[in-house]
C-alpha cells in the first residue's frame, strides 16, 4: 500500500510540473514582442535579450502596439481597467539591453496628449491590436 501511494504521489507532483507556467507570443518585430506569461490577457511589450529572457517595457495590459524605423508605441488599459487607456512611446534608438524602462519609455498619457505627440514627433499607428 505504501508504494501506491508513493506512485500516486510521484504522478500528482509530474502532473504539477507538466501543468505550471504557461506563456506565449502574440507579436514580435525585431527585438521587441508582445507576450503573456501564465495569463493571455496580461499582455506586456518587452525587449527580448537572447537566450528566451526579456526586459519589459510596457507592462500589462497592452491592447495596441505600433511601430516605424524610429519608434514603438503602445497602449495599456492599467490595473486591468478596460474603461482606462494609456498611451506610450520611445525611439528605438535610445533602448539598450541594459537600461531600464522608466529610462526608455515616455508616458503614460492620455489619449488626447498622446494624439497631440503623434503628431509633433511623427509617431507611427498601431501594427497591432489586441
Amino acid at each position: 500500500m505504501n508504494l501506491r501511494r508513493f506512485y500516486l504521489v510521484g504522478l500528482g507532483l509530474i502532473l504539477v510540473c507538466l501543468t505550471g507556467c504557461d506563456s506565449g507570443e502574440v507579436w514580435r518585430s525585431g527585438s521587441y514582442s508582445v507576450y503573456w506569461i501564465d495569463i493571455s490577457t496580461d499582455l506586456t511589450l518587452g525587449r527580448n535579450l537572447g537566450g528566451g529572457s526579456s526586459i519589459g517595457r510596457v507592462m500589462p495590459q497592452v491592447f495596441a502596439v505600433g511601430e516605424d524605423a524610429d519608434w514603438i508605441v503602445a497602449a495599456r488599459h492599467p490595473e486591468s481597467d478596460r474603461f482606462t487607456d494609456e498611451f506610450f512611446y520611445f525611439a528605438k534608438a535610445e533602448d539598450g539591453p541594459y537600461k531600464n524602462a522608466d529610462e526608455v519609455v515616455k508616458g503614460p498619457f492620455t489619449r488626447a496628449q498622446f494624439e497631440q505627440l503623434r503628431k509633433e514627433l511623427g509617431l507611427p499607428g498601431w501594427t497591432k491590436e489586441f
